[in-house]
């Protein structure tokens, strides 16, 4: 079955509340409109979820995009990213990074549908405008722009047209001049203005639509108009191909992670930056933190699931299975110490498949500063290690065939070192972590 995830990171969920058990997105707080599950508001999405529950299954993003968010996503939904200065908007905003991840995943075959809405500076209740700041990033990426100062008709439902299908389309945006760059297709029109379209990005497909509203339950359901229909032929079309003709290759990523927390009479920030000298480098109160691209791939055949650190097969069949892991060494890539790690494994069958899940923790107490540096000499300033705590997560989907499809893994590593001079908590501590995933590629 294909998969939507839906965007909960960048617009925010009901929470206003209508009697006792009931939350629901509404005008009066002004959050949480358009979300799956609502249908007790116009704007709620409960018959457009209704209306692809049979080939379609939808679930909650709560993350930025990236490569690792997105991994079981077949086709992206976006619905208005909230504007955050206005009450009850998600703090968070798209950047440059979760605009470069949206194109990602559509170029290696994915499919995503953008909703948005008009943008008015109204004090009432249009104050639902999406992030347009951050949403003209895509739009200049695409070579468009949208008009930020059009509503169409706020008296009545306009009867556009999308193909042979006959919308209502609701008080929403436009493409600038109609003007459409080359390789877009209309969508949706109505008396020379372009509402809508599509645009093919390397294997994949995604649909830009000005107006939320018309997909959510008022103008699913109203009378005289195919909204639903369309809606089933729009995200036929942006399913991606390898939900039915199979997978054809993988893209395959694994990356790094060190954190700590400089101190005066211990590890210091110099020492801290000169353990990953390329990474890069964040502040976050005290702690320090760096990231790195450790390997890729792209177009890789089915060699890339010997890159998992737990075998395939020792998943499919057991329900907790004992593997040798290494341990992460803090200034290279090369893996440390092997420690033995107990992984619980739980399986979720669904038509489409099977979702693994593994996750385990091991305690050592035994590990020096040798086992995980290639320079422990620099470390002597931390003191002596005590304790090296290490967890593992993996999820991974199969077909109904029980062949991998796709997965993302995490293995995180805390090490405490007894440092009294250290200016928190009495430790030198250390956060390192090695994660990788696999997504399928057109």
């Amino acid at each position: 079955m294909t998969r939507i995830l839906f965007d909960a990171f960048f617009h925010m969920m009901p929470g206003h509340r209508i009697g006792r058990d009931i939350a629901v997105g509404g005008y009066r707080m002004n959050f949480g409109r358009y979300s799956p599950g609502d249908c007790y508001h116009p704007n709620g999405l409960a018959f457009l979820e209704a209306e692809l529950a049979k080939d379609y299954e939808i679930r909650l993003l709560r993350a930025p995009y990236s490569m690792t968010s997105l991994y079981d996503a077949d086709i992206l939904l976006v619905t208005n990213p909230d504007y955050p200065l206005y009450e009850g908007a998600s703090p968070w905003r798209w950047e440059p990074e979760d605009v470069d991840a949206l194109l990602a995943h559509v170029e290696r075959g994915g499919g995503a549908v953008l909703l948005i809405n008009s943008f008015l500076s109204k004090s009432d209740f249009w104050e639902e405008n999406f992030d347009i700041e951050r949403v003209n990033v895509l739009m200049e990426r695409l070579g468009i722009r949208w008009d930020a100062n059009y509503m169409s008709d706020d008296k009545f439902i306009e009867k556009a047209q999308a193909g042979r299908y006959q919308i209502g389309y609701g008080q929403g945006g436009r493409v600038a001049d109609g003007k459409l760059a080359p390789g877009m297709t209309p969508l949706i029109t109505y008396k020379g203005q372009v509402y809508g379209f599509t645009v093919g990005i390397g294997k994949g497909a995604l649909a830009v639509i000005g107006d939320t509203g018309m997909l959510s339950n008022g103008l699913m359901t109203f009378p005289g108009f195919e909204n639903a229909a369309f809606a089933r032929d729009l995200f036929s079309k942006v399913t991606p191909a390898w939900c039915h003709a199979g997978i054809a290759s993988w893209d395959y990523r694994r990356y790094g992670h060190l954190s700590g927390g400089p101190s005066k009479d211990g590890l210091s920030e110099e020492t801290l930056r000169a353990l990953r000298p390329k990474a890069n480098w964040q502040v976050d109160h005290h702690y320090r933190h760096m990231t790195w691209d450790q390997d890729s791939l792209k177009g890789a055949g089915e060699e890339v699931w010997n890159e998992l650190p737990v075998s395939v097969q020792a998943l499919k069949n057991q329900s907790d299975v004992t593997v040798s892991l290494p341990s992460i060494s803090l200034d290279t890539d090369r893996p440390g110490r092997a420690l033995p790690i107990t992984l619980t494994v739980s399986k979720n069958a669904y038509a489409s498949g099977t979702e693994i899940h593994a996750i385990g923790q091991s305690i050592s107490s035994d590990l020096r500063w040798s086992d995980l540096s290639e320079s422990p000499e620099r470390f002597h300033v931390a003191g002596q290690v005590e304790r090296v705590q290490t967890v593992f997560d993996l999820r991974l989907i199969t077909d109904p065939q029980g062949l991998p499809t796709r997965c993302h893994w995490r293995q995180g590593q805390f090490l405490f070192a007894r440092n009294p001079t250290a200016s928190h908590y009495g430790y030198e501590i250390l956060l390192a972590s090695s994660s990788g995933v696999i997504v399928p590629r057109a």
